[in-house]
């Protein structure tokens, strides 16, 4: 069965897995963090190199392994959706360029009237 195509939101969250595993295993071999996990060498190279996206079970073992918080790998284990940066990009990516200028406009609309707001609160 072919696989399907990656959105670009999953080919993000494949970049910045890959990028933060290799800032969390600084120091480490691939080997040593399967030892540590008890996930195969094969799996682990594939989280490294963008070709799979780990299961919340593996993103689990690996912070447990590097005693680290899962979203310190994985930023869609964040407590926020807002404060999640690299998932608001990915989504923001994904739209076309008049979807991307009405985000703005809309996004720049609520600053202006958050500011009014708070002038006129006592």
């Amino acid at each position: 069965m072919p696989r399907h195509e990656l959105s670009p939101f999953e080919r993000n969250i494949r970049r910045i897995i890959a990028q933060n595993l290799k800032i969390a295993c600084q120091g480490m071999t691939q080997n040593d963090l399967a030892v540590r996990t008890g996930i195969p060498n094969s799996t682990l190279s594939g989280y490294f190199a963008e070709r799979s996206t780990p299961s919340p079970g593996n993103v689990q073992k690996i912070a447990n392994a590097l005693g680290i918080h899962k979203s310190d790998i994985d930023p869609r284990f964040g407590h926020s959706e807002l404060a999640n940066d690299a998932c608001l990009q990915a989504a923001f990516g994904q739209l076309s360029d008049n979807r991307q200028l009405a985000v703005i406009r809309y996004a720049e609309n609520q600053l202006q009237r958050q500011r009014s707001d708070n002038l006129h609160q006592p």
